[in-house]
Order: structure tokens, then C-alpha cells, then sequence
């Protein structure tokens, strides 16, 4: 019997749902609920505001109060993805509240944990069939401090993320490489680096390279701008062998804001590394996020990289409170109102990500499997609404069809080719072309 897989972009998700919504979204929920796997990435918090928030945050302090979680599970998702940039911005009490909540409402969830072992486990979903398939979720854009940790004979397991680090180094020709050290000679720039480094503190820089502070060069040209971290890619790669080894499918999420070169649109090298070793390790399919707007689809081995699907659901805007060190930044009073913190930040609405149609268009793909073995590959356009008058509809998604549909698929079929896939629009549907 097949296995059907669903899975969306980010769910920033901060507010209460439309009545008027209901009848808007009814194609949507069809196709979510005829797979057996139905998969979104949590971009919140899900607590009371019952703690201190972070010194940092993932770029906006999201937080939804508990007794609004039914808007989201209305879409019948049984799958939430808490791998993200944003699973510390209320610290260990955000993270840990979003993991009891779930577990109390009995929702297959992974991503973070108590410990770098339980982040890094697979959630475990069996169909009607009793096929069972298994998922694991991955932070590419965290802060060192959001890391999951192991215990020791002496310490506890440090609560946190599921994460891949990346190292990246810029090529510079042999001459900019000689102005780089001269310049750093003349500001004594790595004065500390190599004092650092002399006292053990520091590893000295790799053959090949210069860190100019932080910055890593070489003139090598060979060298790719960005790699994973080796030991974050076995680590990581072991997990998908054992899940592979105990389940009849391995699926794959991964949040990742990295961009390359001048486009944000191009999956960066080290992306594209991963999710080639995490098929070659036997993974059905990879669904990333993060970059807030779609990036193309690559057919790898006959499985299929989704490099971003963007945001499933944008309520930015309705983030509910900020802590105070948003208000500082801004140069507000610590108790002014979220709305008066993102109206300063936006420009009155002229900057920021609500701005831009592309962070409102999306995809919605449905996957059948037999096996391993993927049979077909749908994937509906799916459009947020977008400077659309109501506050309470903007951000939400729904079916987009007639040209509305087609503009989607312009637009990702120029994506996709770029990296080798070609798609063909089908009844307001994407399809893969023969």
C-alpha cells in the first residue's frame, strides 16, 4: 500500500483565524487531508508568556498563546516541525513549553528536545496501513547558544536544537589575499585572534586560508563557499541510517535563511550537500524553510529537494507582545504594544517582509510512495493573502487558481529548471514533466 506525504513552508503563526476563512480554504483542506502524512514547520513558540525571552531571537519575538493552537490544528496537520531559528526566542521555558504542549495533545513533533538525543530523533507515523514513516527535522540557521547538548558522567543534557552547522569561506585572487593580511597587520585586527591562538585558545588557521577576525579567505578557487560541518553531517546522516533501517520511509525538514552571492533564491553549497548525502542515505524526500519565499525543486535520484516552500501561513504582522530588548532597539519605551514596535520597524508599513508578494506564494506538494519508491509528485499553487484589506485574512493560504495559479508555476518552473527539473501545469495543477 502506498504512503501519501504532505508537507508546507514555515507556519508563522500568531493570531486567531477569519470566520469568512472557512469557506475560503476548502480546497486546500482536502488536498492536506487526503495524505496520511501532514507535515508543517512550527515557526512559533506555543506558551503563555510565562517567563523571561531571550537576549536574541530569530529575528522577531514569536510566542502564540496556547488557547489559540486549535486555528493551526484545524488544518488536521499530525505532523509539527520545531527545528527553527526561532524555537529559543523565549529561551529554554519557550522550548520546553512548545514540546509539553505538544506531547499533551499526543502530536508526533521533532526537531528540539531536553537533549541533543531526543532533538535529534525521528517522530514515528503509522498510516491505516500500518506503514510507518519517519521524520526528522534540522536547524541549518541557529545560534551556537540554541544548540542541543549530550549529558556527561557530570552535566545534564542541555535542551535546544536538532542542528547543521556550515563553514564558509570566501575565494579572494592572490592579490586581495596580500592587501587582506597588509591591512590586518596595520589595524592590528587580529591582535586577540593571535593572541588567542598563542595561548591555545584558538586553533592557527588551516593551511590554505586567512580569518580576517572572523572572516575566512583563500585563493584557492576550488574551494566551495560554503560545506557542512563534518561532524554535524555524520552525526546527522547515522540518524537517517538507523531511521532508514526501522521504517518503511524517512522524510526530511530543514530550516535554512543562508543565502549565497547575490540572490536569495539560490540554495547555498552547503544546503545542497546536505540534502544530497541525506537521500544518498536514504531519504524520500527534503522539505526546507526558512527563507521565507519559495526556492526550486531538484529531482535528485528520483527524489525530490524542495530547497524552500516558503511560508505557509505569515502573520508577522499580529505577533501578539515583544519583549523589551525589541523596544530598545527601536528606541521605544520597554511596555510600548507590538503594534507600535513592528509599525517603527516597518516604516509604517513600508519595510519588511509583508511587503513582498514572493514571501506570500507557495507550494503545496503531495508525494505517494510505494515503497521507498516515489509514484507521483502533485503540488498545488497555493497563495497568502496579500494587502487584501483585512487584517485578520492577510498571511492565511488558500488554493490559488486561474492566473493567480499560473504566476506560481512561472515563477517555480524558472526556479527549478535552473537546477535540472522540469514542471508542466496541469489543471491548475504542478506536475513533474514526463
Amino acid at each position: 500500500m502506498s504512503i501519501k506525504v504532505t508537507a508546507t513552508g514555515d507556519s508563522l503563526f500568531t493570531a486567531d483565524f477569519p470566520e469568512e476563512y472557512a469557506e475560503k480554504r476548502i480546497e486546500l483542506d482536502e488536498f492536506i487531508n487526503a495524505c496520511d502524512v501532514r507535515m508543517t514547520n512550527l515557526e512559533t513558540n506555543l506558551s503563555d508568556f510565562g517567563s523571561f525571552s531571550n537576549q536574541y531571537s530569530g529575528g522577531t519575538w514569536l510566542n502564540t498563546r496556547k488557547e489559540l493552537f486549535p486555528y493551526l490544528e484545524s488544518y488536521n496537520f499530525n505532523f509539527y516541525g520545531n527545528a527553527n531559528n526561532h524555537c529559543m526566542d523565549y529561551s529554554h521555558y519557550g522550548l520546553l513549553s512548545t514540546i509539553d504542549f505538544l506531547d499533551s495533545k499526543g502530536y508526533a513533533h521533532a526537531g528540539t528536545g531536553r537533549s541533543l538525543e531526543e532533538a535529534e530523533r525521528p517522530a514515528v507515523l503509522t498510516t491505516k496501513d500500518n506503514k510507518k514513516a519517519a521524520i526528522i527535522a534540522v536547524d541549518a540557521s541557529m545560534k551556537l547558544p540554541s544548540m542541543a547538548g549530550k549529558e556527561s558522567n557530570l552535566f545534564e543534557a542541555r535542551p535546544g536544537v536538532n542542528y547543521l552547522r556550515h563553514n564558509t569561506v570566501y575565494t579572494v585572487s592572490e592579490e586581495e589575499m596580500k592587501q587582506l593580511k597588509k591591512i590586518a597587520q596595520n589595524t592590528a585586527i587580529n591582535f586577540q585572534r593571535e593572541s588567542e591562538i598563542a595561548t591555545g585558545y584558538f586553533l592557527p588557521d588551516p593551511e590554505g586560508v586567512f580569518v580576517f577576525r572572523d572572516i575566512t579567505f583563500t585563493d584557492n578557487k576550488n574551494v566551495p563557499l560554503s560545506k557542512c560541518n563534518a561532524k554535524d553531517l555524520i552525526r546527522i546522516i547515522d540518524v537517517i541510517k538507523k531511521a532508514k533501517a526501522e521504517n518503511d520511509l524517512v522524510l526530511m525538514q530543514v530550516h535554512c535563511h543562508t543565502e549565497e552571492g547575490t540572490s536569495d533564491l539560490t540554495p547555498p553549497a552547503y544546503l545542497k550537500e546536505f540534502c544530497r548525502a541525506a537521500i544518498d542515505a536514504g531519504v524520500g524526500a527534503v522539505f526546507g524553510g526558512g527563507s521565507h519565499m519559495l526556492r526550486g525543486l531538484e529531482m535528485y535520484r528520483g527524489k525530490p529537494i524542495f530547497y524552500s516552500l516558503g511560508d505557509f501561513i505569515y502573520q508577522g504582522m499580529r505577533v501578539e507582545f515583544l519583549p523589551p530588548d525589541f523596544m530598545e532597539k527601536y528606541g521605544l519605551d520597554v511596555n510600548a504594544s507590538a503594534k507600535e514596535a513592528l509599525d517603527k520597524r516597518s516604516q509604517g508599513g513600508k519595510l519588511g517582509l509583508q511587503t513582498n508578494e514572493k514571501n506570500f506564494l507557495t507550494v503545496l506538494p503531495k508525494l505517494e510512495y510505494e515503497g521507498d519508491r516515489l509514484t507521483d509528485l502533485t503540488l498545488m499553487p497555493v497563495k497568502l493573502f496579500f494587502r487584501c484589506g483585512n487584517e485578520q485574512l492577510e498571511g492565511l493560504p488558500v488554493f490559488a487558481q486561474g492566473d493567480e495559479g499560473k504566476k506560481i508555476f512561472d515563477k517555480y518552473q524558472k526556479l527549478s529548471s535552473e537546477l535540472g527539473t522540469q514542471l508542466i501545469y496541469e489543471n491548475g495543477f504542478i506536475k513533474l514533466s514526463d
